[in-house]
């Protein structure tokens, strides 16, 4: 059985928890055991902290690396921003010793250390490299006869170590598909939704990034956009809420790959509490549920 440390970060527990219950049941179902990360803390965000204190973002990150070092096993995160973070703060600090030494002064005051002997996953190269499609495949007991459009999010691009920056996204693509959905080309999936710049510019954020690429994937006929990103999700949901001070009225549901995989592997919607989503998000599932 494949084992992971489980980091799920801070929106989707605190915002979108139907994320953590479909994931947990996909889990289960594949034969992935994950343990959760005791006493981890926010990855920290992987745009702006950064920005305002280098070595706080490094030493926060650091800290939660430590915790998976303890517990003996490589690190899995369900959230492209977590994914970010804590891949960045592992590179930076195999990488320069004056980083790691600062680093390791702070984080000896609360008795931890970190020695970067943990890789950092995310959920979707796991899925897809140490899971494998057959396996996932044979779990697809409901396949789901929607129209699909895909925002990957732009971290899910991160490759460290230089690859195919498209290598992630396609495994997305491709587990995907797995759930019998059809995947639409809507020609911006690479565009940003806007979200890391809601924090400076509301309306540049919405009409600039998330309206166009709502046009777009409405336009080219998708039910619904799939999403992994839950900073993403939060800003497709609430953007289009957002949108109706501008005059603009969208309302397409959201739903999480992991959401996807766990309706098509026969989990009922009831179940997942879907109607935790600000958008529509249940009533597709009860509209294919019924198909």
């Amino acid at each position: 059985m494949v084992k992971y440390v489980s980091f799920l970060g801070c929106q989707i527990p605190m915002r979108i928890p139907s994320i953590e219950i479909a994931s947990r049941k996909v889990f289960e179902k594949i034969g992935l055991e994950t343990v959760d990360l005791p006493g981890y803390s926010c990855c920290p965000e992987p745009v702006v902290s950064r920005l305002l204190d280098k070595t706080a973002w490094l030493v926060t990150s650091a800290r939660n690396l430590a915790l998976a070092e303890e517990l003996g096993s490589d690190l899995m995160t369900l959230c492209n921003g977590c994914y970010e973070t804590l891949v960045e703060t592992n590179e930076v600090l195999k990488h320069d010793p004056e980083e790691l030494r600062k680093t390791n002064e702070v984080l000896k005051r609360y008795g931890k250390q970190y020695t970067g002997k943990v890789k950092v996953k995310h959920a979707v190269e796991v899925l897809y490299e140490e899971i494998g499609v057959d396996r996932i495949k044979q779990q697809v007991v409901k396949p789901q006869k929607i129209r699909v459009a895909l925002h990957y999010g732009c971290h899910l691009y991160r490759e460290p170590e230089g690859e195919d920056i498209m290598r992630k996204p396609n495994m997305m693509k491709e587990l995907t598909r797995l759930t019998g959905a059809e995947i639409v080309d809507y020609r911006l999936e690479r565009l940003c939704c806007g979200y890391p710049s809601m924090q400076a510019d509301e309306e540049f954020s919405l009409k600039q990034r998330l309206l166009l690429k709502l046009r777009h994937i409405k336009e080219a006929g998708a039910d619904a956009v799939v999403l992994t990103c839950p900073a993403c999700t939060i800003q497709f949901e609430i953007g289009q809420v957002m949108l109706k001070r501008y005059g603009v009225q969208y309302n397409i549901p959201c739903i999480n790959m992991m959401e996807l995989l766990a309706l098509s592997f026969g989990v009922p919607s009831k179940d997942l509490h879907l109607e935790l989503h600000k958008s529509p998000v249940l009533r597709l599932a009860q509209k294919m549920e019924a198909m």
